[in-house]
């Protein structure tokens, strides 16, 4: 079965609201509707714990009935979690909200989109400092060393220097990773790959704004048994 079916049949049974799952799993009800929706990226084995346990239910009872395809995509089923890595190389880090996209039509983060909170390395961020990460989709940004599937690291700020890669809002619902670019007035978001073009900002679109100041890359590797 599909993950979106089972937690949509477990929901229905026991007449649970999206919201009110969500809290038993500890996730937001944002990242459970793009899971029903099928409109997330794979989920992590620690969120599949997390939903297992939500519904009462050994994590590796879940995974023997999910479908094959959904086995396929979810990732590092059989690997510790980032955390458990961490603590084994006595690695110091910190969590930080990670979102699918963010709402920054009114200028600020919108809670409800944090997918989860993610264990991250601490070296070279700086404690007081506020940080979120993304998943990065594409290769728009290969040549800064940016892959499909990385893990970006950003620092909330409001403003970039000329020339430095951060995190973009053009409209309302979507956030972009982006070199800034300004020259004679005019901003452009430029690309890291030469297949893609700039994107030219309209000075009168009050929705563009700096959101973030890439700070970390952490590559995604598969992991193989």
């Amino acid at each position: 079965m599909k993950l979106s079916e089972i937690i949509i049949n477990f929901r229905k049974t026991n007449n649970l609201s999206a919201r009110k799952f969500a809290m038993m799993c500890g996730l937001s009800n944002a990242y459970i509707s793009l899971i029903e929706n099928e409109s997330t990226k794979s989920p992590t084995f620690d969120t599949i714990k997390k939903i297992a346990s939500a519904m009462n239910m050994d994590v590796n009872e879940l995974i023997k009935i999910l479908d094959d395809d959904t086995l396929i995509n979810v990732k590092a089923i059989s690997k510790p979690s980032d955390e458990e890595i961490y603590k084994n190389l006595e690695m110091d880090y910190i969590k930080i909200p990670l979102y699918s996209s963010i709402c920054c039509g009114n200028g600020g983060f919108n809670e409800d989109n944090i997918l989860e909170y993610i264990p991250v390395p601490s070296k070279g961020l700086i404690n007081g400092k506020k940080y979120f990460g993304q998943y990065a989709e594409g290769d728009s940004m290969k040549d800064a060393g940016i892959g499909d599937g990385d893990l970006l690291v950003f620092e909330r700020v409001s403003r970039v220097d000329n020339g430095v890669i951060g995190c973009f809002c053009v409209d309302i619902n979507k956030a972009m990773c982006k070199k800034y670019k300004e020259e004679n007035g005019i901003v452009m978001l430029q690309p890291m790959n030469s297949n893609y073009d700039s994107i030219p900002i309209d000075p009168l679109n009050g929705n563009f704004r700096c959101i973030g100041k890439l700070k970390k890359v952490i590559k995604d590797f598969d992991w193989e048994d």
